[in-house]
């Protein structure tokens, strides 16, 4: 999140003793073990968050999700399909790996390369249109930040494939501050914490609709 070192220092103390449950974790996680949020199994968002999506995801639920890795993994056990949608070639190479060696059978993986450092035409491209036309009770959206508007673009895309009870996830939503103004959604819960593998806290938003 925005600030200055200090601030940055500030927050994750603070988070911390509010919340002294995350303590472990957090050691755990993120001082002296090199492993990344794809071999933990787990989101790459907030801890908040991911306590809130360990309840309320049901082996019934269908979840789709713009960028795989450990969450990829962490909905497969938890729900009955997944839906993962990813651009980058060598981060697909690596999550198809994982899948294959846990014998993971209920994901689809789609690789839908795109330069988002020349973004013209994302609007038409095939990773922004890889979600299949059912609707999805949980849709991440995650996936590449090398240009500011596609978590906004794949957000509206999102809202129009959730289900009626169903939520959006918008990770690192710190940075999309209007998606909080402009969205259909019946309820916003921001969930700010700690998190795996990062520095400081984030915040990752859920959409409830």
């Amino acid at each position: 999140m925005h600030g200055t070192i200090p601030q940055k220092i500030g927050r994750v103390v603070g988070n911390l003793l509010t919340h002294p449950r995350y303590i472990p974790r957090c050691v755990n996680h993120n001082l002296f073990n090199g492993r990344t949020p794809l071999d933990l199994e787990m989101p790459w968002f907030s801890y908040a968050a991911i306590d809130f999506l360990d309840h309320f995801v049901r082996p019934s639920m269908s979840v789709c999700e713009y960028g795989s890795g450990g969450s990829t993994l962490f909905f497969s056990q938890r729900a009955n399909s997944v839906v993962s949608i990813e651009d980058n070639v060598r981060w697909y190479a690596l999550v198809s790996r994982r899948l294959e060696e846990k014998r993971v059978t209920n994901v689809t993986l789609k690789l839908c390369p795109f330069d988002f450092k020349t973004p013209l035409g994302f609007e038409r491209s095939d990773y922004l249109h890889a979600m299949p036309k059912e609707k999805f009770d949980v849709i991440v959206v995650d996936g590449s930040e090398e240009w500011t508007q596609v978590r906004p673009i794949c957000f509206k895309k999102a809202e129009e494939h959730v289900k009626e009870s169903g939520i959006i996830v918008v990770d690192d939503s710190w940075r999309y501050p209007d998606l909080r103004k402009n969205h259909h959604a019946g309820e916003l819960k921001i969930f700010q914490s700690v998190g795996p593998c990062r520095p400081g806290v984030t915040s990752t938003d859920i959409f409830f609709y």
